[in-house]
């Protein structure tokens, strides 16, 4: 399963970008494609803060612009929307504490 990140969406988004057309593609191939892809929801939100921040990107995409390029992707069959499974937290800090203690 391909998940795409925050760049890929953020370039496919801005017509602006150097890579816009490269992404653009590779998001609409995805799009259409028979088996599944992903999207992480850190990288939605993510995506959301970065294409309507103005100090970013001038002029900022706005609100609507963005959450209706989400919807565009999310009405993509195919597409999964990929999130931290319950106890997540738990292993997270297991992991983290037994990396620290030599």
């Amino acid at each position: 399963m391909i998940a795409v990140d925050t760049n890929l969406l953020i370039y496919s988004h801005r017509e602006d970008s150097d890579f816009h057309i490269q992404a653009r593609e590779l998001i609409e191939g995805l799009r259409h494609q028979s088996s599944a892809w992903a999207i992480p929801w850190p990288c939605v939100h993510e995506f959301i803060s970065i294409a309507t921040h103005p100090g970013i990107f001038q002029p900022a995409s706005t609100l609507a612009e963005a959450l209706s390029f989400l919807e565009s992707l999310f009405a993509s069959p195919q597409v999964q929307l990929l999130a931290e499974s319950p106890g997540y937290f738990e292993k997270l800090c297991s992991i983290a504490m037994e990396s620290s203690n030599p």
